[in-house]
């Protein structure tokens, strides 16, 4: 059975006293928010029979796909953010945001083009397809 891997866990900080923070303007311009509109938890490489059924079956959900990028499987949550502003496309919460997002750089970001994966799957048959060429 595939396994989620757990979340990366920070080193304990002192305190701070909280500070304005202006949001990059890139992230007003980046339409349609792609960041605020998906997560990803990588997953375990899929290797035996049972694997691949767990993963045709997280794709016969709505808003789930699964995607390979340098050799590491991920399960790609389709949802938005409940703080994203639709209007602004900013975020409600800026300056109270969760650590996953502030750790996100506007460096590595879907806004510079989208990201080089190795194989994305977005449907229940496309994978099923890439299994039956591989013979798997």
């Amino acid at each position: 059975m595939l396994k989620v891997k757990g979340p990366k866990r920070g080193t304990a900080t002192r305190r701070r006293r909280p500070e304005t923070v202006v949001q990059h303007p890139q992230c007003a311009q980046c339409l349609p928010a792609r960041c605020c509109r998906y997560f990803s938890l990588e997953i375990d490489t899929p290797r035996s029979k049972r694997d691949y059924d767990d993963l045709l079956w997280m794709l016969a959900h709505g808003q789930v796909s699964v995607y390979v990028e340098v050799r590491r499987w991920y399960v790609m949550i389709h949802t938005q953010c409940e703080f994203l502003d639709t209007d602004t496309n900013l975020c409600k919460i800026y300056e109270r945001r969760p650590h996953m997002c502030r750790e996100h750089s506007v460096d590595d970001c879907e806004w510079h083009g989208p990201y080089d994966f190795e194989e994305h799957f977005r449907s229940y048959d496309a994978l099923k397809k890439w299994m039956r060429e591989r013979g798997r």
